[in-house]
């Protein structure tokens, strides 16, 4: 037992050999452009970080006043630089003790991003808030290890008096980093609560009476002793701990990072012995009607979050029914900003994993619209699709819904009947007795006995025909995403496929070795692949082939374009006739490209709702001089303006014209003098997307 300290312990620095030097020298690195005159002026007037200009801040920490910046230090900021980690080891190294506040704020503020920052502080308020990372998915609780592996005895002494107090979450994170260290072999250490033997049951406000009962699996009723028995044990239903290992690595210049959004996530925790023999016992349908009825008292009773075991106890409880119930809830929860309550939907349809539950999946993470929540769904399906030894593309080939069109469709009048065909546009017809094609059946006559066959056919074709947009859109996606598939699923999976076969026909695919075509190729019609020259082409099993994109295509476009013409294949989506910036080989080793045209203010705004964000949004800084795009391979694509736009909406008139194009690293705050990358380093089709895109915008 480890006594507790009679009294607070002040924070001290504890730098390993070598690494004070090592986070000092990233002071090369920090950007803040041409150094002007006035800028000792004006960091000396300042009262907070947030006065400065955004450049003056790495400037000042690198360089400017050690006064000054020791003061400005101890006020609260909140910075919105790229480079937070570089700022933040360069003022640990330089000031030390005088950058804890600032240090502590901004891990807090990014654990996963900033985290890193605390390794070398020691003391009480630090190890109170590392304690509460090891629940995180992300780089938080790699950082929160080292932090605790490296200041063993100041954790003790600050978390024991913790761990032994009232409960509550400090209590709770106290505990867990006690127990992380005893494991690491920093104890034994004791607490007063001990290990628990069961995981701790949330509140419970169903009303029993209210839901169905349960038949057993010998055709009884469950007594109600043993369903009180079930819901209790459901109160348990959790989320599994956190997949190892804990991502991150600080030791990198530019520190490897993972969000929690991004790093594996959780399945919902397998039942406890008590709860699976009660599972075991009961009617599977029986049992799932009784979650869905639980589900259905939470939702209506607010969604309290002390009782979203409800939700989880549905990987326990759920069918395939109860997943076409839940994901319509799902879709829905982030847009009423229930983001956790999705997320822990998402762990419900992972867990579960029918092809019902990963089909809703993979709809809701296809309509979502970016950030943290969607990037949650990303993973749970490319966890799920792994668990199969597929990726996410593979997965979705292989669950795209085939509309019965497999085995046949008929409108059956039950008198007369149609058989009903799917052209290549998966358009649906039906043919009549005599062989004609209709659009659709004649309207169901007295002698007819289920004329409800009618209206059915007419919802049929609705249905496949949204089916067949969707489905392309999802290709579309792959061509511009670089998603490639093994060879063997062309003819082993879409081709065969009755909606995804027409699709994948009328579209020129490709054979990859990365993100560099080999050989573009289009599926004749016995289902060979043909190359440029209209001759058959042998394919390895295990090449990689990919859809297309005409930026890939360099001279060899319009020998493709006129094959698909002379053919009459009309793509699903615009591929070869798509709209596309090719560059020379000139423009490709320049660093940067010539601006031109001009952008209002409704579509430079329209532009940021996508994919473009505007540099406008320092504290300091109430104008966007640039738009900045994300690009593959870390690379971020910026334009350049003048003039600039207010980022005030109510003040965006005028025009601004385009006067620069350039490309630069992801990390960087992009404030250096010089451009350092070549346009040629940017993947090329997604080079072309985002030029087409500001182009596009342009008056």
């Amino acid at each position: 037992m480890v006594e507790e300290p009679a009294g607070a312990e002040p924070t001290v620095m504890a730098w390993r050999d070598g690494e004070r030097e090592l986070w000092w020298s990233r002071a090369a690195a920090l950007e803040h452009g041409l150094e002007r005159d006035d800028w000792v002026t004006a960091v000396r007037g300042a009262v907070n970080l947030s006065d400065l200009a955004p450049e003056q801040v790495p400037w000042l920490f690198a360089k400017g006043p050690e006064t000054v910046a020791r003061a400005l230090l101890g006020k609260s900021a909140y910075l919105r630089h790229h480079q937070r980690a570089d700022l933040g080891r360069v003022a640990a190294a330089r000031f030390e003790l005088d950058a804890t506040a600032y240090v502590l704020a901004e891990a807090a503020e990014n654990p996963d991003r900033l985290g890193l920052l605390v390794l070398p502080f020691r003391g009480p308020e630090v190890a109170a808030l590392v304690a509460g990372w090891l629940r995180h998915l992300g780089s938080a609780r790699l950082w929160a290890r080292l932090w605790l592996d490296r200041h063993p005895e100041c954790a003790v002494r600050a978390l024991v008096p913790v761990a032994a107090g009232k409960p509550g979450r400090a209590r709770q994170n106290a505990e867990a980093a006690l127990r992380f260290l005893s494991a690491a072999g920093h104890g034994p250490i004791m607490t007063r609560s001990g290990e628990q033997a069961l995981l701790p049951a949330g509140k419970n406000r169903m009303v029993l009476e209210q839901l169905p009962e349960i038949r057993t699996v010998t055709g009884g009723i469950m007594p109600e002793d043993h369903v009180a028995r079930l819901v209790t044990a459901l109160t348990r239903s959790s989320l599994d701990d956190p997949p190892e290992p804990a991502p991150g690595d600080a030791d990198r210049p530019v520190p490897l990072v993972v969000e929690s959004s991004a790093a594996a996530q959780p399945a919902v925790r397998a039942p406890e012995k008590e709860l699976a023999e009660l599972i075991a016992s009961a009617d599977r349908a029986s049992l799932a009607g009784f979650g869905r009825a639980m589900l259905d008292q939470w939702v209506t009773a607010g969604m309290a979050p002390a009782e979203s075991w409800v939700l989880l106890a549905q990987a326990h409880l759920g069918d395939d029914a109860t997943m076409d119930v839940l994901a319509p809830l799902v879709r829905s929860w982030p847009a009423k900003s229930r983001h956790a309550r999705a997320v822990d939907g998402f762990a419900v349809l992972a867990t579960v994993g029918s092809e019902v539950a990963l089909r809703h999946l993979l709809a809701i993470e296809a309509n979502m619209s970016g950030g943290p929540t969607n990037e949650r769904a990303t993973v749970y399906l490319t966890q799920a699709a792994a668990a199969r030894g597929l990726s996410v593309t593979g997965l979705a080939d292989r669950l795209a819904i085939t509309h019965g069109l497999e085995t046949g469709v008929r409108v059956d009048y039950g008198s007369r009947s149609f058989r009903v065909h799917a052209d290549e546009h998966l358009v649906a017809h039906v043919v009549n007795a005599d062989g004609r094609m209709l659009a659709r059946p004649p309207k169901p006559g007295v002698k007819d006995v289920k004329p409800a066959a009618y209206q059915q056919f007419l919802q049929f074709k609705k249905d496949l025909r949204a089916t067949a947009v969707a489905q392309a859109g999802r290709l579309e996606r792959d061509m511009v995403h670089r998603r490639l598939r093994p060879a063997r699923d062309l003819p082993g999976v879409l081709l065969p496929h009755p909606v995804l076969g027409p699709i994948a026909r009328r579209l020129l695919w490709g054979e990859f070795d990365g993100r560099r075509l080999v050989r573009a190729l289009r599926i004749a019609e016995d289902g060979s692949f043909a190359d440029l020259h209209d001759d058959s082409a042998d394919v390895s099993a295990d090449a990689r082939l990919g859809i297309v994109h005409p930026a890939d295509l360099g001279a060899d476009l319009d020998r493709w374009a006129q094959i698909f013409a002379d053919y009459e294949i009309v793509a699903p989506f615009p591929q070869l006739g798509r709209a596309m910036v090719a560059l020379t080989e000139e423009q490709r080793a320049a660093t940067g490209l010539p601006g031109s045209g001009t952008l209002n203010a409704e579509r430079l705004l329209a532009l940021m709702r996508n994919r473009w964000h505007g540099d406008g949004f320092h504290i300091n800084s109430r104008v966007h001089n640039r738009l900045a795009r994300k690009l593959p391979g870390g690379l971020t694509l910026l334009a350049e303006l003048s003039p600039g736009m207010p980022a005030s909406a109510y003040l965006t008139t005028g025009e601004h014209a385009i006067t620069e194009i350039w490309v630069d690293e992801a990390w960087s705050d992009h404030w250096h003098p010089f451009r350092r990358t070549a346009i040629g380093e940017v993947d090329p089709v997604a080079l072309s997307e985002a030029l087409v895109e500001l182009y596009a915008a342009r008056v």
